[in-house]
């Protein structure tokens, strides 16, 4: 199904980097609905507009928003997004491909540090995430811990592909929370733009200049409640990437006390399945303790990922939900995932805030011991080693 409707512009409601919300009337059905439009065109009331309507009319979780194709009175050629030397397409052969200035093509300024095949991520922490709408709580808990490390997000391609969508990382950088996007594969829109996960990764590192990289799909990740039908599938890729690229990976768990779906209570099964079967790379994995029942529970979960697997389960102290409340004035908008603020569901929000303290207090232990290792490949000696320094730091 691709349904296509037209519609008249009745106002612009909002207008931010990558993206704009429309009002748009609909003749189809006789009411004013919201749309959301990804180029840099300027809007006046009454033009006319193509529509794309077809998540809306299948009822899915989009916000609420129908898409805008284009200005459907448009006569002349217009550049509705602008690049400098991109010659590389991304939404290859779709209706919407553009050409996007990826900072590895030839006249990229930057080519000749993605041709040198030693470069390394020289031990940067990665943490990686399925829930976009833990951003937040993610970069917050790192500026808290130090606010003198540069974060930098890089958004894969398997959730939305617009970086425009996410008001998280828009609203991140305004507060100086994140100091740079970089969009990877299909994903666009980013501060970078990379054909890769890899260079991805890379040019967060050495263009961005990152002293941590947060590495979450965008919003809109799809669940088909089979056991390898989920985006989150993706994460096992990019853990090899950051392993052998010579980052730290952390996997943040996606964990929750109130989902009303058996799958998703206590380690979500998306969790269980890239962790235990399809990441053969190693990872840090931040585990909150509660001292409560919800400990049982989890462990009973991980019990195969800690016996079958080589990655480091490291289990400390659940943050206290006063500190989510410190760290939510801090990003000054509601902390929400899966329609639930923290106070409806703490563990998400603690399970993400944990894995932002872990990464940014590695940092001592990464600049002194794997830093200016040459093509370093992490394995499971380092991550112990790093697990037991940050045992001993007292976290």
């Amino acid at each position: 199904m691709l349904r296509l409707e037209s519609g008249v512009v009745k106002q612009v409601l909002l207008k931010r980097q990558g993206m704009q919300v429309l009002e748009v009337f609909l003749p189809e059905t006789s009411q004013t609905e919201h749309a959301i439009s990804y180029s840099q065109e300027h809007y006046e009331e009454g033009e006319e507009l193509l529509i794309n309507t077809t998540a809306i009319r299948l009822q899915l979780g989009t916000g609420g928003y129908h898409i805008v194709v284009g200005k459907s009175a448009e006569k002349n050629p217009v550049d509705v997004y602008p690049s400098t030397w991109g010659h590389v397409m991304k939404m290859r052969y779709a209706p919407w491909q553009l050409a996007v200035d990826s900072v590895e093509e030839q006249h990229s300024p930057y080519h000749a540090l993605f041709n040198n095949e030693q470069v390394s991520l020289e031990g940067t922490p990665v943490l990686i995430g399925e829930l976009h709408s833990l951003l937040p709580a993610v970069a917050s808990a790192i500026n808290q811990t130090d606010s003198d490390l540069r974060v930098v997000y890089v958004m894969p391609d398997a959730a939305s592909l617009p970086i425009g969508l996410s008001q998280q990382a828009d609203h991140l950088k305004r507060k100086g929370l994140l100091g740079s996007t970089v969009t990877t594969g299909h994903a666009w829109g980013g501060d970078l733009e990379t054909v890769s996960i890899h260079n991805g990764l890379l040019a967060a590192r050495h263009v961005a200049q990152a002293d941590i990289i947060l590495c979450i799909l965008g919003p809109g990740v799809a669940g088909t409640a089979t056991t390898f039908g989920f985006s989150g599938m993706q994460l096992a890729e990019v853990m090899h990437a950051v392993s052998l690229l010579g980052g730290v990976p952390f996997f943040i768990p996606r964990i929750s006390f109130s989902d009303p779906r058996e799958r998703h209570l206590g380690v979500s099964h998306h969790t269980i399945t890239v962790l235990k079967r399809f990441a053969l790379r190693p990872a840090i994995v931040p585990v909150p303790v509660w001292d409560d029942e919800r400990d049982s529970r989890i462990a009973r979960q991980m019990d195969g990922i800690c016996q079958q697997t080589d990655h480091l389960v490291l289990r400390a102290a659940a943050p206290a939900e006063e500190e989510l409340d410190e760290l939510e004035r801090m990003y000054d908008l509601h902390f929400s995932t899966m329609g639930r603020g923290w106070r409806q569901d703490p563990a998400p929000f603690q399970t993400a805030a944990l894995a932002g303290v872990l990464a940014a207090k590695s940092i001592p232990y990464i600049k002194d011991s794997i830093s200016d290792a040459t093509n370093c490949c992490v394995g499971r000696d380092i991550l112990a080693r790093l697990g037991l320094f940050l045992t001993r730091s007292g976290v």
